[in-house]
């Protein structure tokens, strides 16, 4: 076997090294990403309406993967970015039918079915996107016994993060729905749920 042949020979195997390593490091990185998304709780028993009318209960998120949020549409700070957002990722994952978001009103005595519908068409630009309003009992008790999240001093004393749910119902993690490095790891984890089935 003369020399050009023996280099070849190592470079091939070189090469086939490095890609085994590579691939390892690839999968690695994909369980440590999964890793980081442990369960935080369940989401308990609810029962909101849909600016159209129609009952919301925790059942609709089962076998979704769903982006939640508390807003209310006379704000003027974080909730237009925050749906702003919200609608990004509505839009980088059009194509999936296993993504849905929901945004619950914290000021539902204004937050008529009519507005919602309104502040709908300007933010979703697809029918999985679910705008509720209830008693506002019921969304304080929703915000900080299920979501364990601030609700003082609503309307605007919501929380201006955005949450992960898996679609067994379990709260993966929150995100500041304001800051765009938050988004971009929100997106990135939207790909591991999907990617884990």
């Amino acid at each position: 076997m003369n020399t050009l042949n023996k280099k070849l020979i190592i470079a091939f195997f070189s090469v086939l090294i490095l890609g085994i390593i590579g691939l390892f490091t690839i999968d690695q990185a994909t369980q440590s990403r999964i890793n980081n998304l442990s369960i935080i709780s369940e989401v308990p028993s609810f029962e909101l309406d849909n600016f159209d009318g129609i009952p919301f209960t925790e059942k609709k998120l089962d076998n979704k993967i769903t982006v939640a949020s508390f807003i209310f549409t006379q704000c003027e700070g974080a909730c237009p970015i925050m749906s702003t957002n919200m609608g990004l990722l509505q839009k980088r994952f059009s194509d999936s039918d296993i993504l849905q978001f929901v945004s619950i009103t914290t000021d539902p005595d204004y937050d008529s079915s009519n507005i919602l519908k309104e502040f709908s068409d300007k933010y979703s630009t697809k029918n999985n996107w679910f705008f509720l309003r209830g008693d506002i009992n019921d969304v304080v008790k929703l915000s900080e016994d299920g979501f364990f999240l601030s609700a003082s001093l609503l309307p605007v004393g919501h929380s201006t993060r955005l949450i992960l749910i898996d679609k067994d119902r379990n709260i993966r993690k929150y995100y500041e729905g304001t800051v765009d490095a938050n988004i971009v790891e929100l997106q990135n984890d939207i790909v591991t749920l999907i990617k884990q089935g």
